[in-house]
């Protein structure tokens, strides 16, 4: 087959065979597309097909077969990133009181803490695994991120598909999740800062932390106006076209060279970009860029990370690793959600039922672990076996979240 060829054939089976499977499976609106995309790199990955039928991994996977996919693979989690900032809506956090932000700070903030406790349990007892370049600390700081993660674009799909848009409680779940994602981007901010301070790449954690500030307060001071002037005058019918667009594209890349440059990852830069951006192009650029973005870039990120990723069920690290850290992931959401907003008034299964929405961690954790294992802060085994983790806390969310809140009468059931 020449290059061409098994490109296309690549594409194919990318893009058509997930939609396939969930179609075939009859899981249609019980599992999100994202979950099966996820199942699907996985499989074609050295985990399942490199076993089956090795000469035929050999021909469509090898280095230089992939070496296509890599660039639609970048800059499908660069525009993620955008999209991810695009969906945290100043207005959200609006209007909600002490008591949103209580239950908004446990909900993150107990995952997070109990991840980072089983950071360190793995770091004592399996120090082999630690990254080259990472104290104990750091390691436990990455493992509590990923147990704290929420992906906000899923959870919005999912709620789309439960009737829940619009109403109270797909709106506070929503909010919970935009605060949660911007906690996640600070907190990984600091770590990766903190990782190349002590190397010779980057300008140093002291400099970072002097032209973070610097570069935050011109993307919200002088870019969001900007943007503001240059977009909102030119739009016809609430759409963003094809100008206004590459504009924005401009600013999503340059602000990504810096936090690049600043060694933090160049998805850091792309969703600052999203989240100063001007309330009225939200939804505009929105319209223009996720379904393509979701639908038919990501599916390459998750191919390669399939192809990173080898599922060993007989070793006792995968085992070790994965049970601890998606049991702690799940109980520490769902238990620390529940709780804070039993406190403030909700019922038990509305509080649980919220819970079970904001276990949805999808590909939003996939990035984190990709930067995580880029910059040499958890090993191949680590990724290996965390991978699995978003998988199943997001295929528990919305059948988990449909029976409890269905008891409430919170969600309009699905017709047989």
């Amino acid at each position: 087959m020449t290059s061409g060829l098994i490109f296309l054939v690549q594409v194919l089976i990318v893009v058509v065979l997930p939609l396939a499977v969930l179609r075939l499976s009859r899981l249609k609106g019980l599992v999100p597309l994202v979950v099966v995309q996820i199942l699907v790199g996985i499989a074609l990955g050295p985990s399942l097909f490199g076993r089956l039928v090795p000469d035929y991994y050999q021909m469509f996977f090898n280095r230089e077969a992939l070496s296509q996919l890599s660039g639609i693979a970048s800059v499908a989690v660069l525009i993620f990133g955008l999209i991810t900032g695009l969906h945290l809506e100043p207005a959200m956090f609006r209007g909600n009181g002490r008591a949103y932000m209580f239950v908004a700070t446990t909900s993150v903030a107990v995952p997070t803490a109990l991840g980072f406790l089983a950071g360190i349990w793995i770091a004592l007892h399996r120090p082999e695994e630690l990254g080259t370049r990472v104290t104990a600390i750091q390691f436990a700081g990455a493992i509590g991120i990923c147990a704290g993660v929420t992906a906000l674009p899923v959870l919005g799909a999912i709620l789309h598909e439960m009737a829940l848009l619009g109403r109270r409680m797909g709106s506070l779940a929503l909010a919970i999740a935009g605060f949660h994602d911007a906690l996640l981007w600070i907190l990984l901010g600091l770590l990766l800062s903190g990782v190349a301070g002590q190397t010779s790449e980057g300008p140093g954690v002291f400099a970072s932390l002097i032209i973070l500030p610097v570069y935050l307060a011109v993307m919200a001071t002088m870019v969001r106006p900007l943007l503001r002037r240059l977009i909102t005058s030119r739009m016809k019918n609430g759409e963003v076209h094809e100008s206004a667009l590459a504009l924005v594209c401009a600013v999503t890349i340059g602000s990504a060279l810096v936090t690049q440059t600043l060694n933090l990852h160049y998805v850091l830069g792309a969703f600052v970009a999203g989240a100063i951006m001007p309330e009225e192009l939200r939804q505009p650029i929105l319209n223009r860029v996720q379904v393509m973005t979701i639908g038919l870039l990501m599916p390459f990120f998750f191919l390669l990370t399939g192809l990173r990723t080898k599922v060993n069920i007989s070793s006792s690290i995968f085992l070790e690793v994965f049970s601890i850290v998606t049991a702690v992931a799940i109980l520490g959401k769902l238990g620390g959600t529940a709780l804070a907003a039993r406190i403030v008034g909700e019922s038990w299964p509305n509080a649980l039922g919220l819970g079970a929405l904001l276990q949805t961690k999808g590909l939003m954790d996939l990035i984190v672990l990709t930067i995580l294992l880029d910059q040499g802060i958890i090993s191949v085994d680590i990724f290996s076996a965390l991978v699995l983790m978003p998988v199943v806390s997001t295929a528990l969310a919305q059948p988990l979240a449909r029976v409890l809140l269905a008891q409430e009468g919170s969600i309009v059931q699905r017709k047989p």
